[in-house]
């Protein structure tokens, strides 16, 4: 049995640094060398910032086609699957971070904004500014690009930090005006949470009343809190959530349908076959053949 490919963060032995940054068409010109290529779905173990500077394409992430073009940033969070289309036809940088290289000094009103960025149950993970704002982030990416490959190391990674996060800061700034204010922050706080438990628990519960005994808060206060953030029930986040582990799985693992229902906690592969169907409308198989 395969697991899905996992990337993990490399520090650069240079700079020991838990951020990256470098043009889209270095990236294209390693595929052939690269141990996955770019075409295959790959899970991130750290974070994902994609800044278009020229044409235009797709991007796929949790099998979902999000076409992008010039000025565009595309934010892929970490536990994410995604795939390129590796092209000559468009550019830009891609910046790699950890969690713990921006966490060192985030507020809690910086949490709020980093959740709202990178929850993929919200909105399209592409966020795309104006004319006038393009200018704006076209400039900070080529500052961080500069001082990334900068020969003076002296205090490089805190710059670097506060540059990631007033970049972070505009994008929340622009996306706040496309997700309704009155979802709050502690809402947002304990979704995060939700989603974290739901992880690391998914193989031993598919039970949303687990998950509040977890959090040591009511079922229907859990659910007032997913339907705040998400609009969707607790049960839907949990099942939404096991869908994509198994089309994620199927994607790009020889793992089979028995052994990924126990991995998942179902107690009989036909559950399971019955589960994932009646949530996508096909099996496994015919998921896995679509591909």
């Amino acid at each position: 049995m395969q697991e899905i490919p996992k990337l993990q963060f490399k520090k650069s032995e240079q700079l020991n640094l838990e951020f990256e940054i470098f043009p889209l068409s270095t990236l294209f010109s390693r595929n052939q060398k690269l141990p996955i290529p770019l075409h295959v779905p790959q899970r991130l173990e750290f974070f994902n910032i994609m800044y278009i500077t020229r044409g235009s394409g797709v991007h796929f992430i949790d099998f979902e086609p999000h076409p992008f073009t010039a000025g565009d940033i595309i934010f892929v969070s970490k536990g994410q699957a995604h795939s390129f289309a590796p092209s000559d036809q468009h550019d830009g940088f891609l910046m790699l971070f950890t969690e713990r290289f921006l966490s060192k000094n985030l507020a809690d009103s910086d949490v709020i904004s980093f959740y709202r960025l990178y929850n993929y149950h919200l909105q399209s993970p592409i966020v795309r500014p104006s004319k006038t704002e393009t200018t704006i982030f076209s400039n900070l990416v080529d500052q961080i690009y500069t001082e990334y490959g900068y020969s003076e190391n002296f205090a490089k990674e805190e710059i670097l930090r506060l540059m990631l996060k007033l970049l972070l800061l505009k994008a929340e700034r622009l996306k706040r005006t496309l997700i309704p204010q009155e979802k709050n922050s502690e809402a947002f706080i304990s979704f995060g949470e939700f989603q974290t438990l739901i992880e690391q628990h998914i193989s031993e519960t598919r039970n949303a009343k687990d998950y509040a005994d977890k959090m040591h808060i009511s079922y229907k206060h859990l659910n007032d809190i997913c339907k705040s953030v998400t609009g969707s029930t607790a049960k839907e986040v949990i099942d939404n959530f096991v869908v994509l582990e198994i089309k994620r799985n199927l994607a790009v693992t020889d793992i089979s349908v028995k052994e990924l229902a126990y991995k998942l906690g179902f107690d009989e592969p036909t559950n399971f076959v019955k589960y994932f169907k009646k949530q996508t409308q096909q099996t496994p198989t015919q998921f896995k053949k679509s591909l």
